[in-house]
């Protein structure tokens, strides 16, 4: 081979292993800085026991997260078609932490007198929704099947 030939060969080799790599290390990974900007959630499910009514659960919620770990929300639920909250009632504010492979949870603390709930996520598109799951609501919150879409409400395009 000439050594024109053997420069070629080798460059398609080493374009055709950069194609067939696993992404670099230098490849962004999840953070709280994710999360940032205001999000509107639709949230469903169904609130199985505890104080209060019982039944399928609706609502929405605006959440508007700091990009290091914070955010506060406000929100408007029914429960077997009677309100529950709306947005009138002090605003909640959290913790949440973003894991490196966009998995995370956060933790509502509401000033209304309601106990903590706390919920596992998803963030998809970029950062542009959070796809969520209740895995705690205790004392009088009862025991909630309940998950939510948040999509953010300025995506980055």
């Amino acid at each position: 081979m000439n050594k024109k030939l053997t420069q070629t060969v080798v460059a398609i080799a080493m374009l055709a292993l950069a194609a067939l790599a696993p992404a670099s290390a230098s490849a962004s990974a999840c953070t709280n800085k994710i999360l940032a900007g205001a999000y509107g959630f639709t949230i469903q499910g169904t609130k199985l026991g505890g104080i209060g009514f019982l039944g399928q659960q609706v609502g929405v919620a605006m959440a508007t997260f700091d990009g290091n770990g914070n955010f506060t929300q406000i929100d408007s639920v029914t429960i077997a078609g009677n309100v529950v909250s709306d947005f009138t009632h002090t605003p909640a504010a959290g913790t949440y932490t973003v894991n490196s492979d966009c998995t995370g949870s956060f933790t509502i603390n509401f000033t209304d007198g309601r106990p903590p709930v706390t919920a596992d996520f998803v963030v998809v598109d970029k950062g542009n929704e959070i796809d969520t799951v209740v895995t705690s609501a205790g004392g009088a919150q009862g025991i909630l099947a309940t998950s939510s879409i948040g999509k953010k409400r300025f995506p980055a395009k």
